[in-house]
């Protein structure tokens, strides 16, 4: 038997999406966040690229200091995906123990 509300899955298609967006009734944070984490790693991995050849053109005045400037930008390209990793979880803990703290909630309720 219906109980008169209207949620994204019986609305379908459009109205149902904008519906979950317009009413809060489901956090899209969690998404974005993954989506930015790959937005991330492609932003890292074009830095590590700009330092690369960087590093080669430095080779003309300096070849000590290209490798080392080549060494460095690999080892910060590493540990920057490290950190980002690791920053783009933590957002996500968040929202999970949101979640979590939702169904303790819902739970000390009945």
């Amino acid at each position: 038997m219906p109980d008169g509300n209207t949620n994204a899955s019986a609305s379908g298609g459009a109205q149902g999406t904008f519906s979950k967006f317009s009413n809060f009734d489901h956090l899209i944070g969690n998404n974005l966040i993954k989506i930015l984490y790959y937005i991330g790693l492609v932003a890292i991995g074009i830095g590590v690229l700009v330092s690369m050849f960087q590093s080669f053109g430095a080779m003309k005045y300096s070849f000590g200091m290209g490798m080392l400037m080549l060494i460095l930008s690999l080892f910060g390209g590493v540990v920057g995906v490290i950190f980002w990793r690791f920053i783009c979880e933590l957002y996500i803990l968040a929202y999970l123990i949101y979640d979590r703290m939702g169904e303790i909630r819902d739970r000390l309720k009945s």
